[in-house]
């Protein structure tokens, strides 16, 4: 017989499957599906978990960001009406909120950095406030908000420069560090306080270009943002950025007359 039953065969009256390999097919077939189940368990458990961690990393980051558009209104009404203080709370969720580093802006006659000492006819320095988590870093910079992740950077919020008919208006919100601490790091809910000192009043100069050119020099760590604003906003012309030297120049189209309002403000970190 040619059938799996003549390959049974008696011994001593009772019949032996040694020959017989259906056991053997069943046991291959269940660790094969076993082996299946547990690798696609196994990569759909990895390849989740890291896609919630990285959607909650996101999710921090854009929380602060948010956070830092309230911060950016805030001081925009300093401008605007001169509110004498203001409060903005942030989350840290795991960063580094700073009022330690500082960006400098600087009025002059020259586009050349070596004839900048001689050139310069104003200059103004402002504390930046800064989150950084990682290569993210989000920050307040001499009126604008400004968003870096690795190399590179995207202006979020534009300062309110402006010029026409050769007139230029340049308000600035020149921050100082008060007490307290200069950075908080952790987690938690930290309140960033910008309140006028007892020196911190609204001043404004005018400058004239006497018949020459003048530029605007911002001296951060975010030049390619600001020489991209400089490119796009109307009364400002060949924009160069420093990304060595973290400067970005622009020429003033508008230079006839040029005004300054400086906008002091003290600012401070309190959990």
């Amino acid at each position: 017989m040619s059938d799996r039953r003549s390959r049974t065969v008696a011994v001593g009256g009772v019949s032996s499957f040694v020959a017989d390999d259906r056991g053997v097919s069943n046991v291959v077939g269940y660790i094969l599906v076993f082996s299946l189940i547990t690798v696609t368990i196994g990569t759909v458990f990895a390849v989740g978990i890291t896609g919630v961690e990285d959607r909650r990393e996101a999710e921090r980051v854009a929380n602060v960001e948010r956070a830092f558009d309230v911060l950016d209104d805030n001081l925009r009404d300093v401008q605007r009406y001169g509110d004498p203080n203001r409060a903005t709370e942030v989350r840290l969720a795991g960063g580094t909120l700073s009022v330690a580093e500082e960006t400098r802006v600087v009025l002059a006659n020259t586009s050349n950095a070596s004839d900048l000492p001689n050139g310069t006819l104003g200059e103004w320095t402002s504390k930046r406030i800064a989150y950084r988590e990682d290569d993210t870093t989000i920050a307040y910079d001499a009126g604008a908000l400004v968003r870096g992740d690795g190399d590179g950077s995207v202006m979020l919020s534009e300062p309110r420069f402006v010029g026409v008919d050769g007139r230029t208006t340049l308000p600035i919100v020149a921050l100082v560090r008060g007490d307290g601490d200069d950075r908080v790091a952790g987690d938690g809910t930290v309140q960033i306080t910008a309140i006028a000192g007892q020196n911190a009043d609204s001043e404004t100069t005018r400058y004239a270009a006497g018949g020459g050119t003048l530029y605007l020099w911002v001296e951060t760590d975010q030049p390619d943002a600001w020489a991209r604003y400089f490119d796009r906003a109307d009364g400002f012309a060949d924009a160069t950025p420093d990304g060595a030297d973290g400067v970005a120049v622009a020429e003033i189209e508008h230079g006839d007359a040029v005004y300054v309002r400086e906008i002091v403000r003290v600012v401070g970190l309190q959990r």
